[in-house]
């Protein structure tokens, strides 16, 4: 886990305290190709104790994970990594809402006051904050799963406010959702701060321009450029259901690619929800292949 090689670093660091830019080198050096187990990790407090539990804990069948993490509370009651991990362990929205819901509690009075205005801008960077940031993306994702996609907006924006340089990828649910809520003034605002030629942003594009104004010419030309940017699109978002894959790495143009933007596209791409966008996607995609 990142998480458990940054906090044997910081501890070495803390440790060790280096004087000079070489000092600091020297003891990154000695981390390079060694993988968290390999290092040394003494618990010295009761935080660095309830950590230790959770790591456990992720190797552990959900029950017996779930045991370890409430007595890594009981040893320190603002491990924010045991409700991040206690959520993760159920299957439902409405059961792991709450327990993101007490992490985010406690990250906001920890990383709140003069940390917040030292940090904002740069959260995630500040590894601390990672549990944190975790659970709002974790928060945010239930609402959308349960309708309540104004509250994962809300989310989505505050963790952009963060850390805009956004390493979890928040701007591939916020431009979609604000389509979906039809808030095309925000969407337009929020696309020019990420100009990119994604799939998932360039297909957002095409249906953001036909849910505001229909097939129009300015419709079609996203739309072409999308199907020219990832053909594995289309096919996908025009099958009877969503894909069972969901692949985690992917580059530019693949088809994992697409599968990655198909499953958070689905919702917004259905006839209940923008009518008429598969039928105008399955026409653009005939003609492209004749």
């Amino acid at each position: 886990m990142d998480d458990k090689f940054h906090h044997i670093l910081q501890q070495r660091i803390a440790k060790e305290k280096p004087e000079t830019i070489e000092d600091l080198q020297k003891i990154l050096n000695s981390f390079i190709g060694k993988t968290p187990e390999e290092l040394e990790f003494k618990a010295q407090t009761d935080a660095d104790k309830a950590l230790e539990l959770i790591w456990q804990a992720y190797e552990l069948p959900p029950d017996k994970g779930r045991r370890l993490a409430q007595k890594a509370l009981k040893l320190h009651s603002d491990c924010i990594e045991a409700y991040e991990y206690i959520g993760g362990t159920y299957s439902y929205y409405h059961k792991r809402a709450p327990y993101f819901e007490k992490g985010i509690e406690i990250g906001r009075r920890i990383f709140g006051g003069e940390y917040l205005k030292r940090h904002k801008g740069h959260f995630w960077l500040a590894t601390e904050t990672r549990p944190f940031m975790r659970c709002l993306a974790s928060l945010a994702e239930c609402h959308y799963a349960m309708f309540q996609i104004e509250q994962a907006i809300d989310i989505w924006k505050e963790m952009l406010e963060l850390n805009p340089n956004d390493n979890q990828g928040m701007r591939y649910n916020l431009l979609p959702a604000l389509v979906e809520i039809k808030d095309f003034t925000t969407f337009k605002k929020m696309r020019k701060k990420h100009p990119e030629g994604t799939a998932t942003l360039l297909y957002t594009d095409a249906l953001a321009a036909f849910s505001e104004n229909g097939a129009t010419p300015t419709a079609n030309r996203y739309l072409k450029y999308a199907m020219s940017s990832n053909s594995y699109v289309p096919p996908l978002l025009l099958a009877e259901s969503p894909p069972d894959e969901y692949p985690y790495n992917y580059t530019m143009h693949s088809r994992e690619e697409a599968l990655i933007y198909v499953h958070s596209a689905w919702r917004s791409w259905s006839d209940w929800q923008t009518p008429g966008a598969k039928n105008w996607l399955q026409k653009a995609w005939w003609n492209r292949k004749r």
